[in-house]
């Protein structure tokens, strides 16, 4: 649930993102999709590492390269998912922000979400061969 929570308020920045960028910049869907997919990913980062992993750390390099590859990965299915969509089906390009939101969510559910379980793992604690007395 913290994960999904993070993800709502990532979704939000993308998608008003996508909306200010068309409706007030002139932009198309299409090409307000990459700063869009960008601002929402900067907010995962924060939303995931501190929120649904409850990490109290700063970002570890490991971290960051780690959630950029997951996180390029993402943008570039969402991407893929959202324009074949708006090619494909005439309703989609209609109603971008439901499409936007289907893939967005798409993605996250069967890409992201299972791959930040790496990305934000915690390390185990070191053995120091004296057994695990209390």
């Amino acid at each position: 649930m913290r994960s999904a929570a993070g993800g709502a308020a990532a979704t939000a920045v993308d998608l008003v993102t996508l909306q200010a960028l068309v409706a007030w910049a002139d932009w198309s869907p299409r090409a307000a999709s990459i700063p869009a997919l960008i601002a929402g990913g900067v907010v995962m980062f924060f939303a995931q590492k501190y929120g649904a992993f409850h990490s109290n750390a700063r970002p570890s390099l490991r971290e960051l390269v780690l959630f950029v590859i997951v996180q390029v990965g993402g943008l570039a299915l969402t991407g893929l998912l959202f324009e074949v969509s708006l090619r494909v089906l005439e309703v989609a390009a209609q109603h971008y922000m439901v499409t936007r939101l289907v893939t967005a969510n798409l993605v996250w559910l069967f890409y992201s979400f299972p791959l930040w379980h790496v990305v934000f793992k915690k390390p185990a604690p070191a053995d120091n061969g004296l057994g695990n007395s209390s």
